[in-house]
């Protein structure tokens, strides 16, 4: 399974997939609080092991400090994919 465009959400309209360098989680269209409850879970379950990388509708600000209590930077990226205009792409990463 090799996708063309690193951004790209994957044709099986499955909502995480990996890249390269980091691990991708698309919550555009989830209700709150599902898009936080869904990033806190997947880095509580020990699956990433470098960068994730979250593709929320707006920036999450409620999942900043819920980030820095586990220990985990954030960083706002820009988003360089064509179908996620409007949208934001958050960049988290595990200190240490």
């Amino acid at each position: 399974m090799h996708h063309h465009h690193d951004h790209a959400a994957p044709a099986d309209g499955s909502r995480i997939w990996r890249t390269v360098d980091a691990v991708h989680i698309d919550l555009r269209g989830l209700a709150p609080p599902e898009p936080l409850l869904a990033v806190l879970q997947a880095i509580e379950n020990g699956q990433i092991d470098g960068a994730l990388v979250g593709h929320f509708d707006q920036e999450p600000i409620f999942l900043y400090p819920e980030l820095e209590e586990r220990g985990w930077s954030h960083e706002l990226e820009q988003s360089h994919c064509g179908d996620c205009e409007g949208g934001v792409m958050l960049r988290m990463v595990r200190w240490g």
